[in-house]
C-alpha cells in the first residue's frame, strides 16, 4: 500500500514577536487520514501555529504545507483546502445561521439548490434547525459554536484545523463532532486539533505533540507517548513536560 500523503507539514516554521519567539522551528509531517491533537499550556504556541498553517499568520522563518501546497506562497489555495474553527468563533450578529452557512458556501462556490441541500444537511448535522433563521446575536455561545463548526464542515475541506472545538458544546455535540471527524478522515481527511482537555486528546486523536514554550517536545500516538508515565495517562505526562523542572 502507498505511503499516505502529508496532509499538513511544518517545516522548521518558526514565528516571532519582535524580541519574543512564538515558535521556534517546528518540524512536523502528519499524513492524511489523521486526527492529531496539539496540546500545551498558554503561551505554548499552538494558537500560533495554526496561524501559520491557516495563513493567518506568516513565519519567520521556515514555511507550512497543507496536501503540498505552501500557505504562506499560495493561501488561496491552500485556504481551499481548509475548514478552519478558531477558538472564539465570530459570526456576523445580524445574520442567521442558515444566511450565515450561505455566505460561507459561496465563498466557496456553492450555488443553488445543491447550496441550500448542503445547507440544510449541516444544521440539521449540528441540531440547529430550531435556530437556522433566528439572529446569531441572540445565540448562546455553545450554538455559535455549533455554527462555526456547520460552516467548516460545508465545504467538505481535506484538513480541518480547530481551535479548542469542544468548548461551550453539549455532551451530544461533542459526539456528532467527533463521529463527523471521524467519518471525514476515513474518506481521506486530516485533523489538527487543539485542546485542554487532556482526555479528549486521548479519546480521539490517533497522533498528538506537546509543545512548551513553542518548542515541540513530544510526538506520538497518546498511548505509545503514556506508556512512559507513573500512571499511563496523558495529563501526567503533560504535567511532566510543561513544569519548570522540564521532561521526566
Amino acid at each position: 500500500m502507498p505511503d499516505r500523503p502529508h496532509a499538513f507539514t511544518f517545516e522548521g516554521a518558526s514565528k516571532s514577536y519582535g524580541d519574543v519567539l512564538a515558535l521556534s522551528r517546528l518540524t512536523l509531517e502528519v499524513p492524511a487520514g489523521t486526527v492529531f491533537a496539539l496540546v500545551g499550556p498558554n503561551g505554548a504556541g499552538k494558537t500560533t501555529a495554526i496561524g501559520l498553517l491557516t495563513g493567518l499568520l506568516a513565519p519567520s522563518a521556515g514555511r507550512a504545507t497543507v496536501f503540498g501546497v505552501d500557505v504562506a506562497a499560495h493561501p488561496v489555495e491552500a485556504k481551499r483546502l481548509l475548514g478552519f474553527v478558531p477558538d472564539r468563533p465570530y459570526l456576523w450578529p445580524r445574520w442567521t445561521p442558515r444566511e450565515s452557512l450561505r455566505f460561507v458556501g459561496a465563498v466557496f462556490g456553492g450555488r443553488g439548490a445543491a447550496l441550500e441541500e448542503r445547507i440544510g444537511r449541516e444544521l440539521a448535522a449540528f441540531g440547529l434547525e430550531p435556530s437556522a433563521d433566528r439572529t446569531n446575536e441572540t445565540l448562546s455561545h455553545g450554538t455559535r459554536q455549533k455554527v462555526a463548526l456547520a460552516q467548516a464542515f460545508l465545504h467538505d475541506p481535506r484538513l480541518f484545523v480547530l481551535d479548542e472545538p469542544m468548548v461551550g458544546l453539549d455532551p451530544l455535540a461533542q459526539r456528532v463532532l467527533v463521529e463527523k471527524l471521524r467519518e471525514r478522515t476515513a474518506r481521506g481527511a486530516a485533523v489538527l486539533l487543539t485542546t485542554h482537555q487532556l482526555s479528549l486528546a486521548e479519546e480521539v486523536a490517533d497522533d498528538a505533540g506537546v509543545l512548551v514554550k513553542g518548542t515541540l517536545v513530544a510526538r506520538g500516538a497518546p498511548a505509545r507517548m503514556t506508556a512512559r508515565g507513573r500512571t499511563g495517562r496523558l495529563s501526567e505526562l503533560f504535567f511532566d513536560l510543561a513544569s519548570d523542572d522540564g521532561p521526566p
